[in-house]
């Protein structure tokens, strides 16, 4: 793990598992800042604002904890990355949305939302929108090389499993994140995008 704190993140929401209580949090996302010396920077959400939700389970996934919570202001089921959250404190409000989650199957929550299939091991490099550095931070580790393009896009060059998962990955991007090299998977991406459309 990049930050050891996850320890006492999954810690404190076993705790709050166990006694059956609600907890407060803030949660965080990577931006990208290139006026900055440290280019990758943390942004809370909400403004900083703390987030309330009954927490049920822990999962790990694609070498990531997620916690799965009902969110009673939603009336939903949400997930959180446990080592985005911080300032994690218990509540003494019991913990809502027992109905839902006595129906609900963990595991296969877990394979639904997430998962990733294997394929040739390729270097490709991608143009991407700035406001998706946190995307690209989560989704390839800490250790990235960002190259600054325009006022508006980077560029990143990372290790991937060449799939049909990778290609629906990017394509759910909707643009924001375009495969520039090398062309063979350039043009393996484009030839999928023409198979859908038939």
């Amino acid at each position: 793990t990049i930050n050891e704190s996850i320890y006492y993140n999954i810690d404190t929401l076993h705790s709050a598992i166990s006694a059956g209580v609600q907890i407060t949090f803030q949660y965080f996302e990577w931006i990208l800042d290139f006026t900055s010396e440290q280019r990758i920077q943390k942004r809370y959400r909400k403004g900083g604002a703390l987030y309330q939700v009954s927490p049920w389970a822990l999962t790990w996934d694609d070498e990531n904890y997620y916690m799965i919570a009902y969110d009673g202001a939603s009336n939903s089921i949400r997930h959180y990355r446990v080592d985005k959250m911080e300032h994690i404190s218990l509540t003494e409000n019991r913990r809502e949305g027992q109905q839902i989650f006595h129906d609900l199957n963990i595991a296969s929550y877990s394979r639904k939302m997430f998962g990733m299939f294997s394929g040739e091991e390729k270097n490709v490099r991608l143009r991407c929108e700035n406001r998706f550095i946190g995307v690209i931070r989560d989704r390839f580790g800490a250790d990235l090389m960002v190259r600054y393009l325009d006022e508006e896009h980077f560029s990143v060059q990372v290790s991937v499993a060449v799939s049909p998962q990778f290609f629906s990955w990017v394509f759910g991007l909707g643009g924001a994140v375009q495969i520039m090299e090398p062309t063979d998977v350039r043009a393996a991406f484009q030839q999928q995008l023409r198979d859908m459309i038939e």
